[in-house]
């Protein structure tokens, strides 16, 4: 996280902003037999915030934005701690990857960074939602694993929406934003 100006700090600021928006604002609740679930578009901004940002801002936006609507909502305020690593970790891999890449071919290197991000945080969200639910629920594994599975389907669909949102949105301000 070096090269600490005013405007990275400002739209760092934005995309924490923004995140939380969408996270609260934009969703839709899903009922499950294994309860609560919900499709939202937090997960466009935290790829974005990665992209634009870099991997330390970007991830630290996203984590940020995320863990505000956790807090915000009694259903999900204890898991608040792990919303923020997951999170961090989407923004974190998306720039990282982002920046690896290079802006060569930068609709491919947007894509690309977009579904590794995404994979990221799938993969940290199943493996919180399997061990909470062993672990701390007692949930046989034929529960746990359905549920699971459930998560997968709505994270996936939820991702992919996030990953062509975000590509979209990123290919047509990358340009226009200077942060060094």
């Amino acid at each position: 996280m070096n090269n600490l100006n005013t405007k990275k700090l400002t739209y760092t600021g934005l995309f924490i902003a923004l995140v939380f928006i969408f996270s609260a604002f934009f969703q839709i609740p899903l009922a499950t037999p294994m309860g609560e679930t919900r499709f939202h578009l937090g997960n466009t901004f935290c790829i974005l915030a990665g992209i634009i940002l870099g991997p330390g801002f970007g991830g630290l936006a996203s984590g940020l934005g995320s863990v505000i609507f956790d807090l915000t909502n009694p259903l999900y305020f204890a898991s608040a701690p792990f919303t923020f690593i997951n999170k961090f970790m989407m923004g974190f891999v998306a720039g990282l990857v982002y920046k690896q890449l290079g802006k060569k071919d930068s609709k491919k290197s947007v894509v690309i960074a977009g579904i590794l991000g995404q994979i990221t945080y799938i993969i940290l969200y199943l493996s919180y939602t399997f061990l909470k639910n062993k672990i701390a629920m007692g949930l046989s594994n034929v529960a746990n694993l359905t549920e699971v599975v459930q998560k997968l389907g709505v994270s996936s669909i939820n991702g992919l929406i996030s990953v062509i949102i975000a590509s979209i949105f990123a290919l047509a301000i990358i340009k226009k934003v200077k942060l060094d």
